[in-house]
């Protein structure tokens, strides 16, 4: 599938990649240049792939689908949260929308928007798939207010609470640690205001997003979550009411902790990639779940997951790299100090 503004990532010089099954923009400038564009001022970002879901119905259907307490969440705004499944697994991680009090907005992972569909529609909700129909765009940086309110008064939009402006979501939202917005629209809409926004910030393609999301220590679906990883596992448990019924929550108390997830760091240049292994000693103990070369730290880092007890903070570990070991460190994240997450 190619996203609604295919032709303008072509024309801006955009190279691609396949993700989810949509063709999606890898990089237009360099990745590196868009990573440091977003760290130091602002970047646009069309993440139209992602699955845009209204759902209505009783919410207390979404309520038990849910980990984390939707009851007193108030009208404008913005939860992150998890769907689970039988097992303590994570079926999706996604970002819910308060709009009414049986109205609700659903941003899911591409990769997961049809089972998402299946889950919610099979237990009782109504869910309308608008993905096809809208745009989603993401304005992140520093500079993300100074630019977006050229076209929305943002100013007042507090972190995680988002307003209409005609038929015109904004959220203050994003995937980047950065401070950002993120903006779902019709698809002419959409298009203009992606014109717009190049005028005061870099495109950026998907390259950077996910550079920007391991510096930020953000979990991939795929990667981080899955139907087999657990949010404790995953080091989300902020994000489980352990006061509330919800779907999984006997097995998810229930299951052994198996592996923790942590950050990792490379003492010298080299790019940690998934599935590299972690060894302590000759004993492998874990392996790296996501693993990029920090254009703003100027070192590989990567997402890992290690057996307890091992998760030690500056635990000097090996990474294998190509048939050779390197020497790094567990940590924790964001890599960044600065990076609100």
């Amino acid at each position: 599938m190619r996203p609604y503004l295919y032709e303008l990532h072509k024309n801006l010089g955009a190279k691609f990649t396949k993700f989810a099954g949509w063709d999606m923009p890898l990089e237009y400038f360099s990745i590196s240049k868009e990573v440091l564009a977003v760290r130091d001022h602002c970047g646009v970002f069309d993440i139209s792939h992602m699955g845009r879901l209204m759902v209505s119905g009783d919410y207390k259907k979404l309520e038990y689908l849910t980990s984390r307490s939707i009851e007193a969440l108030k009208k404008g705004r913005v939860q992150y949260n998890l769907l689970l499944n039988e097992g303590g697994g994570v079926k999706d991680d996604i970002t819910l929308y308060k709009l009414s009090e049986w109205g609700f907005f659903l941003c899911v992972n591409a990769v997961n928007k049809d089972k998402v569909v299946d889950w919610l529609t099979f237990h009782g909700l109504d869910v309308e798939d608008v993905s096809a129909t809208t745009l989603q765009l993401a304005v992140q940086g520093p500079r993300a207010v100074e630019v977006l309110k050229k076209h929305f008064p943002v100013e007042n939009i507090k972190y995680y609470h988002f307003e209409f402006f005609d038929n015109n979501l904004v959220s203050r939202t994003g995937y980047t640690g950065e401070d950002g917005f993120e903006v779902y629209t019709s698809l002419s809409e959409g298009a203009e205001l992606f014109k717009e926004l190049l005028k005061d910030c870099m495109p950026c393609g998907l390259g950077a997003r996910d550079v920007l999301r391991i510096e930020a220590g953000m979990p991939l679906y795929g990667h981080e979550l899955s139907e087999d990883i657990t949010p404790f596992e995953a080091g989300l448990d902020r994000f489980v009411s352990h006061g509330k019924d919800f779907m999984g929550k006997e097995e998810l108390l229930r299951r052994p902790i198996r592996k923790k997830l942590f950050g990792l760091e490379l003492f010298k240049r080299g790019v940690p990639r998934e599935g590299y292994p972690l060894f302590q000693g000759e004993e492998q103990i874990g392996y790296v779940s996501s693993g990029t070369f920090s254009p703003s730290l100027q070192k590989g880092i990567a997402l890992c997951f290690v057996k307890p007890p091992c998760r030690i903070e500056g635990l000097e570990v090996y990474v294998e790299l190509r048939e050779k070991r390197m020497l790094a460190r567990l940590r924790g994240y964001p890599f960044l100090k600065k990076l609100r997450v």
